[in-house]
C-alpha cells in the first residue's frame, strides 16, 4: 500500500493548460489531426463550453441540452479551425459555440413556426434590454428597442408577442383565480363544446333559406327574429302598417318552411321563426 502512496508522489501533478499553451494545440491539431490532440483540446475547453451554455440559458431549454450544443460548436470549430487566418482559436470557438446555439434555438425549441428574423430579435430582448437599461438608466422603450435592433417598432412588439409564445403552457398548468386560490388545470378548462360552431352548422340551412328571399322579407325576419324588434317598430321603419308587415312576416316564415322541408334541418332557430 505504501508503495502505490509513494508511486502516486512520485508522479507529476496534472495541470491544466494556459491560454497560450491550448492555442499552441489547437494550431499543432490543425496541423496533424491527432486524435489524442482533440480529445485533451475538447476536455481542457470544458469550462467554456459550460460557461457558454449558462450565458444563453433561457426558458424551455435545458442547461444540459445547451451544453450539448455548445460541445458540438466546440467540435467543429477544432474541425474547422484554420492557424494560417492568424485568428485565435479561442475567439473563433466562441463564434462557432454561439452560432450553433441560435441555431439550436431557432430551429429547436420554438413551439411554434416565427420568422427568422423576429426569432434572432426575441432570443435577444433580455441581453438588449440590459443593455439599454444601464446606457439610460431606466427600462427601454419600443422606440428605443427598434432603434437597438435597427428595425421597425410594429417588428419590436411581434418579437415581444412571440417570446411569449416561446414556450406554451402545460396542460397541466394549475391555473389561479385573482385570490391566489388554484382552481382547475388547463386541460380541464379546454376542449369543450363550442356552441356558436354548433349553431353554425345547425343553422347552415336557415341561413341558406333565408338569403332565397327577396330583401325587404329578409330585412323584417332579421329585425323581428334576430334584433328582436316589434311589428309596429317594424311598421314604423318601413311606412306601412302593422297588418301588412303581419302579412308579409307570414309569407316570409312560409317560404322558409318550404325551402327547408326538403332538408329537414328547420332545427331551434327556424322553430322560432
Amino acid at each position: 500500500m505504501w508503495l502505490a502512496d509513494e508511486e502516486t508522489a512520485a508522479r507529476p501533478a496534472t495541470r491544466r493548460p494556459v491560454a497560450a499553451e491550448l492555442e499552441e494545440l489547437a494550431a499543432r491539431y490543425a496541423l496533424t489531426r491527432d486524435t489524442r490532440l482533440r480529445e485533451r483540446l475538447i476536455e481542457a475547453h470544458q469550462p467554456l463550453v459550460e460557461g457558454m451554455a449558462a450565458r444563453f440559458r433561457r426558458r424551455g431549454a435545458p442547461l444540459e441540452d445547451l451544453v450539448q450544443v455548445a460541445a458540438i460548436g466546440l467540435i467543429e470549430a477544432l474541425d474547422r479551425f484554420d492557424p494560417t487566418r492568424r485568428v485565435k482559436f479561442t475567439t473563433y470557438a466562441v463564434s462557432t459555440i454561439v452560432g450553433e446555439i441560435k441555431h439550436y434555438f431557432r430551429d429547436c425549441t420554438w413551439s411554434v413556426k416565427v420568422p427568422r428574423q423576429l426569432q434572432e430579435i426575441a432570443a435577444n430582448l433580455a441581453r438588449a434590454n440590459e443593455i439599454l437599461s444601464r446606457k439610460l438608466g431606466r427600462s427601454p422603450t419600443v422606440n428605443e428597442l427598434a432603434a437597438h435592433f435597427g428595425v421597425s417598432e410594429d417588428e419590436v412588439s411581434e418579437a415581444i408577442e412571440l417570446d411569449r409564445a416561446y414556450t406554451p403552457y402545460s396542460l397541466d398548468a394549475e391555473m389561479g383565480s385573482d385570490s391566489g386560490e388554484v382552481t382547475d388545470r388547463l386541460q380541464d378548462l379546454l376542449g369543450g363544446p363550442d356552441e356558436r360552431l354548433q349553431a353554425l352548422v345547425e343553422h347552415s340551412a336557415l341561413h341558406r333559406a333565408l338569403a332565397g328571399l327577396d330583401a325587404r322579407k329578409q330585412w323584417i325576419l332579421h329585425r323581428r327574429y334576430f334584433d328582436g324588434w316589434t311589428q309596429i317598430e317594424v311598421s314604423r321603419e318601413l311606412g306601412v302598417s302593422q297588418m301588412h308587415v303581419s302579412r308579409l312576416e307570414r309569407e316570409a316564415l312560409g317560404e322558409l318552411r318550404r325551402k327547408l322541408a326538403p332538408d329537414q334541418a328547420l332545427g331551434e332557430g327556424a322553430a322560432g321563426l
